[in-house]
Formats: C-alpha cells, sequence, structure tokens
C-alpha cells in the first residue's frame, strides 16, 4: 500500500512545487511562475510520497458580505480553492492525494472552501463530502469576434461557427459614440471604497468585499496588463487583454466592475470597443445570474453558467467575478 503524507506548505518547497505544478498542468505553465506563486500568498497544503510532492490544494481567504436583496446581515469568509493538482501517474496515490488533501484542508483552514468551473468528474467528491453544487449562481458572459479560435480553444464542434457569426449580426455590441464620462486610472483610492460598498449592497444577495487594498493587491500581479477606468457618476471597470500561452487565443477579460445598470453598460462598451480595436477573439466576463440582461443588452449575449462548488449553509446567490476567483490568475 502506498504511503501518503500530508503537511502544510513550507517556502522551502517552492522550486519543488512549482516544477511539480508546470508538470501535470501543461495547459497553463503559468502555474510554475515564481512572482506569481509568490504574489498569490496563499494557504495550502502539499501531499508527499516518498520525499517527494505528489498533490497541492491551497485557498485564498476573501470576505463576502450579505447584500439587501438576501435578507441577511453578516459576512462569510471564504476564498477560492487554487492549484488542486495531483500526480496522475498512479491512480492509488492519486486518490489517496485528493482525499487526504480535503480532508486536512477541511479539518484545519477557517474559511468556507469554494471552487469555480469545475469539471464534472471533480463533483462527486465535492458532494460526497457535502458541499453544494450550484449552476445557477455564476455565469460566463461572452461574445467571440473569432468563434472559429473560440471554438477549437473549447473543444467544441467548429459547425457552431455560423450560427455564432449569424448571432453577432443579431446582437449588436454596445459601443457608444463620442467621449464617455471616464477618467484611466493607475490604484483605487480608500475614500472610494464606500461607494463600492453601497454599489455591492444594493444589487448583489452575497458579494466579495472591494476596498482599495484588495483591489490594488489584485492589480499588482505580475505578468498583466489591465487596463482601469473610474466612472464621473460613480462606477468603475478593470479590464486585461488575456493571451492563452500555448494555444491560438486571445481574450479581453472583464476582471471587475462596479455601478449602476447604466453606467455598467458605459463601462463594457468601453471594454468592447478595445476588444475590437485590439483584434481579440472575443470578450468574457464572469458575474450573477442577474446581471445577464446587462452583458446581452451590451452585446455579451452568449451565457454559460460556471458550476460554483460551495458549503450547504450558503443559499444566497454569488455574485463572482476573475477577481473573486483564481480564474484571473490564469493567462
Amino acid at each position: 500500500m502506498a504511503e501518503v503524507e500530508f503537511r502544510p506548505f513550507h517556502p522551502s518547497q517552492t522550486d519543488e512545487l512549482l516544477k511539480f505544478l508546470v508538470k501535470w498542468t501543461p495547459n497553463h505553465p503559468e502555474l510554475g511562475n515564481r512572482e506569481v506563486f509568490d504574489w498569490q500568498k496563499a494557504n495550502g497544503y502539499v501531499a508527499m510520497h516518498e520525499g517527494k510532492i505528489v498533490g497541492h490544494l491551497a485557498q485564498i481567504p476573501h470576505e463576502f458580505r450579505y447584500g439587501k436583496r438576501s435578507g441577511q446581515e453578516g459576512t462569510e469568509l471564504m476564498g477560492p480553492g487554487i492549484s488542486f493538482i495531483l500526480d496522475m501517474s498512479n491512480d492509488e496515490i492519486r486518490k489517496k492525494a485528493g482525499r487526504g488533501l480535503l480532508d486536512h484542508f477541511e479539518a484545519n483552514q477557517p474559511p468556507y472552501f469554494a471552487a469555480i468551473g469545475i469539471v464534472p468528474e471533480i463533483e462527486e467528491p465535492y458532494k460526497r463530502r457535502g458541499y453544494a453544487v450550484h449552476r445557477d449562481y455564476t455565469n460566463l458572459y461572452g461574445r467571440f469576434m473569432n468563434p472559429s479560435r473560440a471554438l477549437k480553444y473549447w473543444s467544441r464542434s467548429a459547425l457552431y461557427a455560423p450560427a455564432i457569426h449569424a448571432a453577432n449580426i443579431l446582437y449588436r455590441p454596445r459601443m457608444k459614440k463620442g467621449i464617455l464620462p471616464v477618467e484611466k486610472i493607475t490604484e483605487f483610492k480608500p475614500e472610494w471604497d464606500e461607494l463600492w460598498e453601497k454599489l455591492k449592497y444594493e444589487q448583489y444577495e452575497l458579494y466579495g468585499v472591494r476596498t482599495a487594498d484588495f483591489l490594488n493587491y489584485k492589480l499588482s500581479q505580475p505578468g498583466k496588463e489591465y487596463h482601469i477606468y473610474l466612472h464621473n457618476e460613480g462606477g468603475y471597470i478593470i479590464y486585461r487583454l488575456a493571451t492563452h500561452p500555448l494555444k491560438d487565443l486571445r481574450l479581453v477579460k472583464i476582471c471587475d466592475m462596479a455601478g449602476t445598470d447604466d453606467i455598467k453598460l458605459d463601462l463594457i462598451s468601453l471594454a468592447m470597443k478595445f476588444a475590437y480595436e485590439a483584434k481579440a477573439d472575443g470578450i468574457v466576463a464572469m458575474a450573477a445570474d442577474i446581471d445577464k440582461a446587462i452583458y446581452k443588452k451590451a452585446g455579451l449575449y452568449i451565457s454559460e453558467p460556471k458550476p460554483l462548488v460551495i458549503s450547504p449553509h450558503l443559499k444566497k446567490q454569488l455574485h463572482i467575478t476573475f477577481f473573486d476567483s483564481d480564474l484571473d490568475h490564469l493567462w
């Protein structure tokens, strides 16, 4: 019987872990980037077999608050589960490492565990542990200007491309003419925190807290070039051009946004214009299901549920953006 032991990750293991991550996540070599790994400041555990790392699970805690729509008050401390990576060369070791990492994580980490965008084969182990899987809380919204490339990346048939081209004509992108009431900024100020809190509180049931400290931390991620605009009537948008390091795909990611519905339409218009000027293959965003009408009106008419794994006691709809998940840490 293969013996697997578990321990908190120690910085002395960084070099070995980075090589492990690159080996077992070949589609995302950026996970092995030392600068990004250090920047994450994650809480993690490693699984060890015969002195070598055979698994890793980490989390970045973040505070979520109940909004007006929820009918509740208070906060929840949770964070995305990042880098749940296992050595796939031995099925017995893989199963022991996966189960053991989740056991140790649940027993020792105070925040509630969350995962988004999990693949179907991962769902059952979470369900057996009592987690809830929701597909009606958070969606990925998108528009593909080059459908063939996007469909290839998502392993979808190219036969869908003509339908997407037709839909692009029907659902025209909203790009306002003239000068929008926005200004480009490089960082957030603490005196704006109250406004972001008020906007989120009024719109969502359960949302990630937005403070200058949090937003500026996210913007400091190495290797990412963010475009940040402040709306003069109270709002902001953060987006970037993301290029997959191995596959031929360039997407504009709307990483985070705040504002009233009208202001959001202005801000998405700004990102849409950038996407066309950059000749990107598409533009995507992640947000609560209740935002579907806004994104559709703005031209991001494609809507795909993102499976969300959370504690069963969290029964309010979560609003999660790229900044609330590990998905912005990738390409």
